[in-house]
């Protein structure tokens, strides 16, 4: 029997093949390619359109038939115009985005996303959307490739796109960028993306919204330390950055709330000020109106809350008070230079009374002493004529000068005593910073006195001057711990440090008014620390001498420097050429019948017959046996020369008003 065949089983059905290139039209995006052609299809469809609507036009008019449907034409004409523009806009941003910005940006070929919404808000600008969607990516991921920061770090001093980019991030996406930046804070393009952010930002801030700033600091908890760290960088819109300044200062001044992230550490918490004060700093008015429009940030600064290291807080705090001087409004219209005076005056008292106190001092030595620097005046008037009774600004004039002075500091010899001490003993520039500065004080007071007897005849003007600069030197080295050395009494290797700086300052003396105006400002000082640190790293004569000299000596052969050097400016010891009998040229010893001064190995003059040499030049004029013949024969004329009774008259009043001044201090 034939068994029947088995029933072939059914074949397997295949899923039917998709056809090509199937839309997802739930997937907004572009192909750079198949956009390409459509541009290119309509600008050949508008073409043709051009190019055959008068020939259709002057058929329907032979055959008398209506023309007014043309007009369509005309407007799919005019629609294509102005699409094309658009359509190979966001061609180019999306090549912006795949190309410029980095890998990962985008696929590589076929559909990218495209944004529509952000798009808009980057005001249709290919490198800004093309920006802000690789940073969207950085604040998923919290990666970011070399080639975005790079093109990022490109273009951030253009503020067209430093702008358009914070508008088209918001202030959301911002933070939440800046907040990737704080952790981990030391690596190097994390540090990059972060100066990067606050470089855009500064450049933006003079053209940013009152809206768009208010949302940036309406919530800042948790946020405050990062965006402090980008104000660091870059220079900020006054207005913009004393308004972000205040608003992270009042967020550090409200307590923690429980449910508040902490950004890095507690400590990072407390440091949230650092970049703010980095910022001000660059900003001398925002940084004045920070400390002075609110009457209790000084002191809430000065007596509690922590800076980091005190660096910024110094910086800024520098710039408030040093940069302006002037003598203008008054006490109900303050100008800048007022306010610089008044903050000054409450700086070195809440200093003070923290030395005081045993804490430790929040300025660094050497604001301290550029500050003091500044208002050298003061300090010489207050160490002279006795403690201010108030504090704030003191609106008179030095009597001994002709004019007005920028507004001055009310200060205690008691509270500059103690800042100086202890400026002086943590770091040594604090010392040549206002030892300098007297110095260039001293020269003003002596010139002036020396244009008083030059146009009188009468150097009693020499005593009072004499008195005031000893005063302030012996105050000064006192401070410094140096004052009562006495010849043969041991040193201790601070006190040896700081007496060889006093000797590199008497060398180089003379070139140190040159060096500086008046009054003196932000970032004067190095112009004559730096000389007095140079001609302190070796000389012959500091090494013979440092054993045996005494601040009060080397001070008062200063004193007689810058004197004889006044005198000289205003023609005292008579004329150069030919050279008068107290003229220096006429008493050179050892010059022949005929010969030029000039070319003497002794003479310690410059070539203009008015001008000293500084001492270091004075050493260095040696003679075949290397004995310093220039500095020999300057010292024999100062102290033996009886040719001008002028000068004898003017050194008697300078040693006796110097001497008494410089006493009170020893």
């Amino acid at each position: 029997m034939t068994q029947p065949s088995p029933k072939p089983s059914p074949r397997p059905q295949q899923p039917p093949v998709p056809p090509p290139n199937v839309v997802d039209w739930d997937f907004p995006g572009i192909d750079p390619k198949l956009m390409d052609e459509f541009e290119k299809g309509l600008g050949r469809a508008g073409n043709t359109l051009s190019a055959n609507e008068l020939h259709i036009r002057r058929a329907l008019t032979r055959l008398d038939l209506d023309t007014s449907g043309l007009a369509a034409l005309r407007e799919l004409q005019n629609w294509i115009s102005s699409k094309r523009p658009e359509l190979r806009r966001r061609n180019e941003t999306i090549q912006a985005v795949r190309l410029d910005w980095g890998p990962g940006s985008g696929p590589t070929s076929g559909l990218t996303a495209f944004d529509e919404g952000l798009y808009n808000k980057a005001a249709n600008d290919p490198e800004v959307y093309a920006a802000a969607m690789a940073l969207g990516e950085t604040t998923r991921d919290g990666q970011i490739t070399e080639k975005t920061l790079a093109a990022l770090e490109k273009r951030i001093t253009d503020p067209v796109f430093s702008t358009t980019l914070m508008y088209a991030l918001g202030t959301r996406t911002f933070h939440d960028l800046l907040a990737k930046t704080t952790d981990p804070a030391d690596d190097a393009k994390t540090q990059r993306l972060q100066a990067a952010l606050g470089k855009a930002l500064a450049t933006a801030s003079p053209r940013l919204s009152t809206a768009w700033r208010n949302e940036l600091t309406a919530d800042l908890s948790g946020r405050h330390y990062a965006l402090s760290r980008a104000l660091a960088h870059g220079t900020f819109d006054a207005a913009f950055l004393l308004d972000v300044a205040r608003k992270i200062d009042a967020k550090i001044h409200q307590p923690l709330r429980s449910d508040e992230p902490a950004v890095v550490s507690p400590g990072a918490f407390r440091d949230s000020m650092v970049g703010v004060m980095t910022a001000l700093a660059r900003d001398p008015a925002a940084a004045q109106d920070f400390f002075t429009q609110d009457p209790t940030a000084l002191k809430r600064y000065m007596t509690g809350l922590r800076v980091g290291d005190g660096k910024a807080l110094s910086a800024a705090l520098e710039a408030a008070t040093l940069t302006f001087r002037d003598h203008d409004g008054s006490a109900e219209h303050p100008s800048r230079g007022y306010l610089s005076a008044k903050l000054t005056s409450e700086l070195i008292h809440l200093e003070s009374e923290r030395i005081r106190a045993g804490e430790p001092p929040k300025i660094t030595p050497t604001a301290v002493g550029n500050i003091l620097a500044g208002y050298i005046a003061d300090v010489s008037r207050v160490v002279s004529a006795g403690s201010d009774k108030t504090f704030g600004v003191f609106e008179g004039d030095y009597p001994l000068l002709p004019g007005r002075e920028s507004w001055g500091s009310r200060f205690t010899t008691n509270d500059l005593r103690i800042v100086m001490e202890r400026a002086f003993q943590d770091d040594e520039k604090a010392f040549l910073a206002v030892v300098g500065a007297e110095t260039i004080w001293a020269n003003k007071l002596i010139d002036h006195s020396a244009s008083e007897t030059a146009a009188s005849g009468n150097v009693r003007l020499f005593n009072i001057s004499a008195s005031a600069v000893g005063e302030g030197f012996g105050f000064i080295t006192s401070a410094a711990g140096i004052a009562d050395i006495r010849e043969g009494q041991e040193r201790d290797e601070a006190q040896q440090r700081l007496l060889k700086l006093l000797m590199a300052l008497v060398n180089t003396g003379l070139a140190i008014p040159q060096t500086a105006g008046w009054p003196i400002t932000a970032g004067v000082t190095g112009a004559w620390t730096g000389l007095i640190e140079d001609a302190a790293k070796g000389n012959a004569r500091d090494e013979a001498v440092a054993v045996a000299n005494t601040s009060v000596e080397e001070s008062r052969f200063l004193i007689h420097q810058l004197a004889v050097q006044a005198m000289l400016n205003h023609g005292l010891f008579g004329s150069a050429d030919p050279p008068a009998k107290t003229h220096p040229w006429g008493s050179l010893s050892d010059l022949q019948p005929g010969q030029d001064p000039r070319t003497a190995p002794n003479n310690f003059l410059k070539d203009d017959g008015k001008t000293l040499m500084t001492l270091q030049e004075m050493l260095a004029a040696t003679n075949a046996g290397g004995t310093p013949v220039a500095y020999d024969e300057y010292r024999m004329w100062v102290y033996h020369n009886d040719s001008s009774r002028t000068w004898l008259d003017i050194k008697r009043d300078l040693d006796i008003g110097f001497s008494g001044g410089f006493a009170k201090f020893q």
